[in-house]
């Protein structure tokens, strides 16, 4: 099988997400959707069994990016008509879903998200695996709303729409669970001024907090990747 994985910045990437995909044997490709040199891959809904959009900095909510944002949102409705696909999206990939599939995106109205806090399940789903909260990273100030026909699954205290899926193939996750310990490190300095401006301290239990994240997310990408 063939996976895009498709990076809205040169510091994102698939994290524990990539291990669950070379364990299943995918074969792999990178489009770097920040460097405006390179156009979307034509028909990529045709080629690939598994698209993923990650997160970057851009908006969804600003109507200057609709134009760059175009592509994906097409992506995202082509995948949806045809039964063989599958796509996850985290963070801005998130936002790009469901918006495409009806959805809002805007500036959420209590600020930024950021940080590691607990999500809860909103709706059982067989990728939950019957769990029922584990902390997660955030690193967000844009929200989404689920689209129609979407299930809500997961929801944390300041932001209820974590994680929904569509036609239980197409998943959209807000919060961050596929962040490493490398990855960490190189998001603290990458994205200092806006971690700073949020308030957010990472703390002694920072790390113990991130190894519980990337066990429940490398349960949940498992079962995505398995269904």
């Amino acid at each position: 099988m063939r996976s895009l994985i498709v990076r809205f910045k040169d510091c994102e990437g698939p994290g524990i997400l990539l291990d669950s995909l070379k364990e299943r044997n995918y074969r792999i490709s990178y489009h770097n959707a920040y460097d405006t040199r390179i156009q979307p891959i034509p028909d990529a809904h045709l080629i690939f069994d598994l698209v993923v959009l990650l997160g970057g900095p851009q908006s969804v909510a600003d109507p200057a990016l609709y134009s760059f944002f175009e592509p994906w949102f097409n992506l995202v409705r082509y995948v949806s008509s045809m039964p063989n696909r599958k796509m996850i999206g985290i963070c801005l990939g998130s936002q790009i879903i469901a918006k495409a599939l009806g959805g809002e995106v805007s500036v959420g109205e209590k600020g930024p998200e950021v940080g590691f806090s607990n999500v809860s399940v909103q709706e059982t789903h067989p990728v939950l695996n019957g769990t029922s909260s584990f902390p997660a990273f955030h690193l967000h100030e844009d929200v989404f709303t689920i689209p129609k026909g979407g299930k809500h699954l997961l929801k944390s205290e300041m932001y209820p729409n974590q994680m929904f899926s569509f036609q239980d193939r197409i998943f959209g996750i807000q919060c961050h669970l596929e962040v490493t310990a490398p990855m960490f490190q190189v998001w603290k300095g990458v994205h200092a001024d806006f971690i700073r401006s949020a308030g957010w301290v990472p703390g002694p239990d920072t790390e113990s907090l991130r190894s519980q994240m990337e066990t429940s997310g490398r349960s949940i990408f498992n079962a995505i990747l398995d269904l």
